[in-house]
């Protein structure tokens, strides 16, 4: 057999396919943008052009949120959410590249939340929420009654944790940066295992404090990672969906209801003719955002 033969092209078919399906999706989501479609009645097209994307950017009702409050709590959803995760990430990941006792099971339990299935730790998340026979309104019950702690703060008990429109957004926030963290934190110990030990003992030679190593060696020599590990985290955060799906299907008010949420609601939910297309519409300017963000990332990572 020649060298290299079919193999290669068999090695890259799955990954062919994958591309294929890819391509065809957003294909097809591109064009039915373009059209009033309806899941409701799948013989009904009729061409509207731009008419989809000119919607999204209406406020006909004070009660219907449009795209800039989807994209605003977009925004802010991931802002939050990557961020808290990259600081407890890289202080979970200085901590278990120390030496003490017991190291190797607190490693193992870090990734344990990463290994759970999303939906299922939403689930999870949700039981622990819930203000009748939640853990959480369970404990802080026990604390107030041995404390008087909220009853002196006039806090009443239980609390609607997923009730109220911010509480519901902070408890989602909250969920996701708990199913976020053991990835930061892995990927950024595996970065602190790789600079060389050299670099700290030079700096300990001249006199460095822990915080001037911190500063001078580690975030230096961190930095690609923690950068890289921002990129995947701000995609998967941005496209987010199962927290926020299971514990509030985007309410109170719309509170929780990013951009991945309103597209399932606009195409699914809302049961309007042409639904499908405007759906369609705000899933190519999702793309198209997300794309940009990667962009201008990967122009930012090459500037170093």
């Amino acid at each position: 057999m020649k060298e290299g033969g079919l193999k290669p092209y068999l090695l890259i078919l799955p990954l062919a396919f994958v591309l294929a399906f890819i391509t065809y999706s957003m294909a097809e989501t591109i064009y039915l943008s373009f059209f009033e479609v309806s899941y409701l009645n799948p013989f009904y097209k009729k061409f509207v052009g731009l008419g989809n994307y000119l919607w999204l950017f209406t406020h006909p009702s004070p009660t219907r949120p449009y795209i800039l409050d989807w994209l605003t709590r977009s925004l802010i959803w991931v802002a939050s959410s990557v961020s808290v995760k990259v600081l407890i990430g890289l202080g979970g990941a200085l901590i278990l590249n120390e030496e003490f006792k017991g190291r190797g099971i607190f490693r193992a339990l870090t990734v344990a939340p990463w290994a759970i299935p999303w939906a299922m730790a939403a689930m999870m998340w949700a039981w622990v929420y819930n203000n009748q026979y939640g853990i959480l309104d369970s404990i802080l019950m026990h604390i107030d009654k041995y404390t008087g702690l909220f009853k002196a703060l006039g806090i009443k008990l239980p609390l609607a944790f997923i009730g109220l429109p911010l509480p519901s957004f902070i408890s989602c926030l909250i969920a996701d940066i708990w199913a976020g963290v053991p990835f930061m934190t892995m990927v950024f110990l595996a970065g602190l295992q790789a600079i060389p030990q050299e670099l700290y003992d030079a700096a300990m030679i001249d006199g460095a404090s822990s915080f001037q190593k911190f500063r001078h060696v580690t975030l230096p020599q961190l930095s690609p990672i923690i950068m890289v590990a921002s990129l995947f985290s701000i995609v998967w955060t941005f496209n987010s969906f199962d927290f926020i799906w299971i514990l509030t299907q985007g309410g109170p008010l719309h509170a929780t209801e990013t951009l991945p949420i309103a597209i399932y609601n606009v195409a699914f939910r809302w049961l309007r003719v042409g639904g499908l297309g405007k759906g369609a519409a705000l899933s190519v300017i999702q793309i198209a955002i997300v794309s940009t963000v990667i962009y201008f990332y990967m122009k930012l990572l090459r500037r170093g």
